[in-house]
C-alpha cells in the first residue's frame, strides 16, 4: 500500500513520514456501502478500523445505537479487539464508507520493532480512553437535551445523515422526546 494512503492515521505528533512508509503494509483500504454490515454478534473480531470518509454506528441486536464515528476517527469492537471476546453489537454502515484497516497483531509488530510506533500506540490508547470517558461522563451528568445540543455542535449535519429515529436511540429517549427537545418544549 502507498504511504500516502496512511493519512487518515493521526500522528499525534510522533509518527514521522519513515514510519508512515515502515507501517504501510500493515493496513488495508476497504470500501463499503450503506448499511454494510462490518463486524456482526457472534463474531471476534481483529480490525481495528479508520474512517476515512463516511459514518458508522454500533447497533444491538435489538436496535438500540451505542455510538456512531464519523470521517477521520477510529473503532473498532473494542472488547472484541482488546479483550478477545465476541463481539455483542453490530457495527455497520450508514453511509457508503472508505476505511483503512489494521489488526491488532499487526499494530503490535508495529510497536515491538519501531519505538516511534510503540509512542503512537500509547497515545492512541490514551485517546480512546479520553473518548470513552467523554462519552460516559456525557450520561452520567447530561440530560438528553444537553446531550443532543452538545451532538449538533459537535456535527452540525448530522440531522442530515442520520434517521431521527436513530439520534433518539443513541440520546436513550423516545422518538417523541426527541421531538420536544428539538421543539424547545422539552421538561426542564
Amino acid at each position: 500500500m502507498n504511504a500516502t494512503c496512511l493519512d487518515i492515521i493521526p500522528t499525534f505528533q510522533i509518527l514521522e513520514a519513515s514510519d508512515i512508509e515502515f507501517a504501510s503494509q500493515a493496513f488495508a483500504q476497504k470500501s463499503f456501502v450503506k448499511n454494510d454490515c462490518i463486524e456482526i454478534p457472534g463474531s471476534t473480531a481483529q480490525k481495528i478500523y479508520f474512517l476515512r470518509s463516511g459514518l458508522v454506528y454500533s447497533q444491538t441486536a435489538d436496535g438500540k445505537i451505542n455510538w456512531y464515528e464519523f470521517e477521520g476517527q477510529s473503532f473498532a469492537d473494542i472488547e472484541s479487539v482488546f479483550f478477545h471476546q465476541p463481539c455483542t453489537h453490530y457495527i455497520r454502515c450508514a453511509e457508503d464508507s472508505e476505511v483503512l484497516w489494521t489488526t491488532k497483531r499487526n499494530l503490535m509488530q508495529l510497536v515491538t520493532t519501531n519505538h516511534r510506533w510503540a509512542s503512537w500506540y500509547a497515545s492512541f490508547l490514551e485517546e480512546i480512553i479520553r473518548r470513552l470517558h467523554s462519552y460516559y461522563q456525557g450520561l452520567l451528568v447530561q440530560d438528553a437535551s444537553q446531550r443532543y445540543r452538545e451532538l449538533i455542535a459537535l456535527h452540525p449535519g448530522i440531522l442530515q445523515r442520520i434517521p431521527l429515529g436513530h439520534i433518539a436511540s443513541y440520546l436513550g429517549i423516545s422518538q417523541v422526546s426527541l421531538s420536544r427537545i428539538r421543539a424547545g418544549k422539552q421538561k426542564k
